[in-house]
């Protein structure tokens, strides 16, 4: 293409977008990301989170520049924004609510670190528009000057998903593979061998999670483009369709959880998108149906699973786990790693019921239970034990607590050999709950302040903790302060 005078090649992956500029179009700046914290648009990221944990470890960032003529990486796990595949580990991209650039540059804009802004600003650049190149993600319709819609098309298009298989639809649930080709000029640059073939597969169980800090920080309507794209790819991971409407995915924890995440950003850009002439984004109708939908179905899923006879469900019911589930054992980390965040934020908008679950489900581990024993139940991986060859040896709440009690030999006074970041983020399920219910965003439970005063008693008396380098900036969110701290 050709601008102002200048050739310039680009080069672009299949349902991508790739951009080119002569800088950046609007200076992301400290004043206005601190405004969008005091607005409540996005929580705030502090120190203030670890007090009685472990300190924080700073992740090394790739070193990297945009080149709209580049692939973004040589694999979804060797590439300039992070870890994007859904290979193990807790990495600093692509779980959770925001990515470990945008915590740190939101952190930074309300400690007024101009230097630690900067950064992190210059990085998230960079990794917004490489999150944008990522191949089958930013899905243009052929027919209209918008993304396509993978669950209620738009005129003329075909619906399409990334999980499974839709009659009379599209499947893009495999970003494909790259063969490095022997003549690319940056083969060096991106560690890629000539010849070689690489993958590109991502999940929506490790959603995508970049941009959302720098969107803030600037209006940059290609961050709200790719906030909108994160959306499409949580609603295409659902292959069930339901005539007129939307419909969550109901499994697999984190799946569930990065929903509610996709729905707030696509809240806020909704909000705060203004056209002149046209508009490439979804109409705020169509953005605001979304997550009406979304969460009518989450709630009717709940009640549902609630009242099924069924072990699974009621293991999963008493348990007060936040979707279903077909294992003999709930993941102990998920819902704490992936939820609290968009569950608070969403309280403050007046859809508490997330919080509400989640806080129920941490007042039967961190409170009723306690300790490492609350982590991990009678298990020892990811997993906390609900069920025994698909049976419920209890009978309700009371005797679950009896039945954990007696089969787990982790202890109930210490964290001993669980890991930081997942109790860290437990913790704050607690505190976002109290803080929330003196708000009035959400209904009191009783017994909540004494499983806050018990999990900091257990967390002084940890003596191992296990994977203390995991903790990082990602797990700062902290609740909105009632003081100056977040003012611009």
């Amino acid at each position: 293409m050709t601008a102002d005078g200048r050739a310039m090649p680009i080069t672009v992956l299949p349902g991508s977008m790739k951009c080119a500029d002569n800088g950046e179009p609007v200076k992301p700046t400290m004043a206005r990301l601190a405004q969008a914290v005091q607005e409540k648009r996005v929580l705030p990221f502090s120190a203030t989170a670890f007090s009685g944990f472990l300190k924080p470890r700073t992740r090394k960032t790739p070193e990297d520049i945009y080149r709209p003529d580049r692939i973004y990486g040589r694999s979804s796990s060797n590439n300039a924004i992070g870890t994007v595949s859904g290979q193990a580990g807790e990495a600093g991209s692509s779980r959770g609510f925001v990515s470990g650039t945008d915590a740190r540059m939101i952190a930074a804009a309300l400690d007024r670190d101009g230097g630690t802004f900067e950064a992190a600003a210059k990085r998230a650049r960079v990794e917004t528009l490489y999150g944008l190149s990522l191949p089958n993600f930013v899905i243009w319709s052929e027919r209209h000057h918008q993304m396509r819609d993978p669950q209620i098309p738009l005129p003329g298009d075909r619906p399409y998903a990334n999980e499974g298989r839709i009659s009379g639809g599209d499947g893009y649930g495999d970003e494909g593979k790259w063969t490095a080709p022997a003549d690319y000029p940056w083969l060096a640059e991106i560690k890629a061998e000539a010849g070689k073939t690489y993958s590109h597969r991502r999940d929506e169980a490790h959603l995508f999670n970049h941009g959302y800090a720098y969107w803030l920080a600037t209006g940059d309507p290609r961050a709200a483009i790719l906030q909108q794209a994160i959306m499409a790819y949580a609603l295409a991971s659902n292959y069930q369709r339901s005539a007129g409407r939307y419909r969550p995915r109901f499994a697999y924890q984190r799946t569930t959880l990065n929903q509610f995440s996709a729905m707030w950003k696509l809240r806020d850009i909704a909000a705060n998108v203004r056209t002149e002439r046209g508009n490439i984004f979804w109409p705020q109708v169509r953005a605001r149906k979304m997550n009406a939908d979304m969460w009518a179905g989450w709630k009717a899923d709940l009640a549902r699973l609630d009242v099924s006879p069924n072990p699974q469900n009621r293991s999963v019911s008493i348990f007060r786990g936040i979707d279903g589930n077909d294992d003999n054992a709930y993941s102990n980390f998920m819902i704490q790693i992936y939820g609290p965040e968009a569950a608070y934020l969403w309280a403050s908008a007046g859809e508490p019921a997330l919080l509400s679950r989640i806080t129920e489900n941490f007042l039967l581990r961190f409170g009723a239970i306690g300790g490492a024993r609350g982590v991990y139940g009678a298990g020892s991986g990811s997993g906390f034990p609900i069920l025994v060859k698909g049976q419920m040896p209890y009978r309700d709440r009371a005797s679950f607590i009896e039945w954990v009690n007696s089969t787990s030999q982790h202890p109930t006074d210490s964290f001993d050999g669980a890991s930081p970041h997942t109790v860290l983020r437990g913790y704050w399920v607690l505190r976002f709950a109290r803080d929330a219910s003196d708000r009035g965003w959400l209904r009191p439970f009783d017994g909540l302040d004494d499983a806050i005063v018990k999990t900091e008693r257990a967390s002084r008396a940890t003596k191992v903790w296990r994977y203390p380098g995991i903790l990082s900036w990602k797990h700062a969110a902290v609740a909105f302060e009632r003081d100056k701290r977040a003012q611009p």
